[in-house]
Parts: structure tokens; sequence; C-alpha cells
């Protein structure tokens, strides 16, 4: 009996995210000639966007949460998450987001992004919310602050991460490389 309503429950849950979100998969050549996989699930009955690129050890991932109001950047191999509020008059909303997304040359209408990464490390990732916590969960996670134009602080390093349309400079008070 319990694995009956298991099996409904699960079914449920599959018909529900399969009718409310939306998966895009890419392949590329990076710039070194390896192959980089790039996904991007966009789940519109919570609100989340999550981008993926795997890259071998360079793989990197990110969460915008529009419930939360938070862009959440995960950089696995330094075991670190970033975490940003989300400016809401520039930043697209998540049907805009899509529909950048599924353009015929997104990279024309790509959405960069700076911040600068404080040494203050978030104690409590419960206050960030679900998709925050299952993110960086283990990682050191750091606050930033959006800027217009890349700036330096306390610079010890800076890393571009891209992930589709969304092109990112984190720079900070913290070794990235």
């Amino acid at each position: 009996m319990k694995i009956l309503i298991l099996a409904v429950v699960l079914v449920e849950l599959l018909t529900v995210s399969a009718s409310e979100s939306n998966a895009i998969q890419l392949i590329n050549k990076g710039n070194n000639g390896g192959t980089v996989y790039q996904t991007v699930n966009i789940n519109n009955h919570v609100n989340v966007a999550a981008f993926n690129t795997y890259f071998g050890t360079h793989s990197t991932n990110a969460i915008i949460d529009y419930n939360a109001g938070l862009i959440v950047y995960q950089i696995p191999y330094k075991r670190i998450c970033v975490v940003s509020r989300m400016n809401r008059s520039t930043f697209p909303s998540i049907s805009q987001l899509e529909n950048l997304i599924h353009e015929e040359n997104p990279t024309l209408h790509a959405l960069h992004r700076n911040y600068g990464i404080s040494r203050k490390v978030v104690k409590n990732l419960y206050q960030l919310g679900s998709p925050a916590q299952a993110m960086c969960g283990g990682f050191t996670t750091y606050w930033a602050t959006e800027f217009q134009q890349p700036v330096a602080v306390e610079s010890k390093a800076c890393a571009d991460v891209h992930l589709l349309i969304l092109n990112v400079n984190l720079c900070g008070g913290i070794s990235l490389f």
C-alpha cells in the first residue's frame, strides 16, 4: 500500500513538473577545444531557473530564485558559493529569461553581471531558502554585491563565469583559482 501511494505521489509530481518546467540543453566547444555541456532548467511552478555548465574540473552552476530575490553561483572546484540579491529593476523576469533562452541567437542578448564578493561568510543558509540551501550545503558561501562595471574589492582574483546567456564577472577578496 505504501508503494502504491508513493507511486501515485511521484506521478503527480512528475506531471506538474513536466507541465510547468522547461529544460534546454546545449553542447558547445570550449576555448581550448574541449566539449562544454550547458543546461538550463526553468521551473515556473517554484519560480526558479537553474543554469549548469559542465566543463571538467571548472564546471559551474547558478540558481536564480525569483521568490527569494536571490542569485546563487556555485563554483564546485573551489567548494564555494556566492550569493547576491537580485536587482529586480534590471534583471529579466522568469518569462523574459525563458524568451531570451529560446531566441535563435541568445548570445546577442546575453545578460552581463559584475559582482564584488565580500569576505562576509553566510552563516545561516536557511535564511536563503531551499534552492540556495540545496546548492550551497557543504560549501563556504559568501555575499556579493552587483556593480554596473567590474570592480576590484580587495581583489585577489576574478573569475568569468559563462552560463549560456548569463555572463558573470566575480571579483573579490577570496581566491577563486
